[in-house]
């Protein structure tokens, strides 16, 4: 019976042409098998079939497999077969068996021997219970014979994979390596995305969410203050006299001391509240359900810890000190998110020039801050 990469589902008039391929007298498929980590050749008889004298799993961990044998079957020289090639095997040969070893085990694969096929019976609900969201168990059914596998459509079983009893050891081996190789393949797409998400939404060098990510977040946050009338401020924040920094000491000293504002600025907020860099020397706090008297405590304490500290590294010390802009959007006037950066620009900008080391709440009467210099 020639293996394909597992479905979640199976057409049992697919299955129909698979079963005339099997060879009850070998166990085994007429067409050859590839060789791990090679695509099937169709045709050519040269590929060797994977060997039986592996002792180690072709993984990079022992990968732990269930048989759940339910039928109570012979599958004695199954199991042992599968330790012999490295897998860790446990074996419940009841529902009761099943229900405790999933309790306290998180297996890599389940074979399933069932006793009963039947939409809402207890076997389907036991291996439902394996497919977590974004890290699914593959599970390889034992069937009589197509009959078992229309049944197990139609009971909308959660198979990826099945085989025909009594099950052929070479077989069986190659579809739970198969089946494993292809869940490790599904992890590795998921960590990539994951790797990816993450530079998006975050920032590489402070580990503070990206500006693109935070723009979203004031987007969300600001429809939400509005429809409950809660209050939302937000606090810009920029390291004074940053270029005089770098410039005396190196940038990788300058690196450090972004990280040191960034951790700063991490240690005071809460949870619900975003942090993220904008780019250069300037920082964003974006506080829901806070006023704007709430905002200027958070910003003089975070700005006071700040100017407290000696950041050293690198054979430099260096006293680091923040300028702070706030604005306050009350849940009820009409201003929208770029309004509201816009005001917390101005009052930075009147921070800065009050002395640097400062923190403002925006007020009507703020001037425009000067345009940037042209290059």
């Amino acid at each position: 019976m020639r293996s394909s990469v597992p479905n979640p589902r199976f057409d049992p008039s697919a299955a129909l042409s698979r079963e005339a391929d099997f060879d009850p007298s070998s166990g085994a498929s007429g067409a050859p098998e590839p060789a791990p980590g090679e695509p099937p050749a169709p045709g050519d008889e040269s590929v060797p079939r994977p060997a039986r004298a592996r002792t180690a799993p072709l993984h990079g961990q022992t990968s732990r497999v269930l048989v759940l044998n339910h039928h109570r079957d012979p599958l004695d020289e199954l199991v042992e077969a599968l330790r012999r090639r490295g897998f860790e095997v446990l074996e419940a040969r009841s529902l009761t068996d099943t229900q405790r070893l999933l309790e306290r085990t998180a297996p890599d694969l389940a074979i399933l021997n069932p006793l009963v096929l039947k939409r809402g019976g207890v076997e389907l609900e036991l291996v439902d219970r394996l497919q977590r969201d974004g890290n699914p168990v593959p599970v390889i059914l034992l069937v009589d014979g197509i009959r078992g596998l229309d049944l197990a459509r139609r009971a909308e079983t959660p198979f990826c994979d099945f085989l025909l009893k009594p099950p052929s050891i070479d077989e069986c081996l190659h579809r739970v390596d198969l089946a494993l190789r292809t869940r490790e393949a599904f992890a590795r797409l998921q960590a990539k995305a994951r790797d990816l998400e993450g530079q998006v939404t975050t920032d590489h060098k402070t580990g503070l969410l990206s500006d693109r990510y935070f723009r979203h977040a004031l987007q969300v946050e600001h429809k939400r203050a509005q429809r409950h009338h809660m209050p939302l401020s937000l606090l810009l924040i920029d390291v004074d006299d940053f270029k005089s920094i770098n410039d005396s000491t190196d940038y990788a000293f300058g690196d450090v001391v972004l990280k040191h504002v960034a951790e700063s600025l991490r240690r005071n907020i809460r949870e619900t509240d975003y942090a993220a860099r904008f780019g250069g020397d300037e920082f964003v706090l974006l506080l829901p359900h806070t006023s704007s008297a709430e905002a200027v405590q958070t910003a003089v304490r975070i700005k006071k810890r700040i100017a407290e500290t000696t950041v050293q590294a690198r054979g430099y010390a260096q006293r680091v000190t923040i300028s702070v802009g706030i604005d306050t959007f009350d849940g009820r006037s009409d201003a929208d998110p770029i309004e509201l950066r816009t005001r917390a620009n101005k009052a930075l900008h009147q921070a800065k020039r009050r002395g640097k080391n400062q923190v403002w709440l925006y007020t009507a009467g703020d001037p425009e801050p000067p345009a940037p210099a042209k290059r």
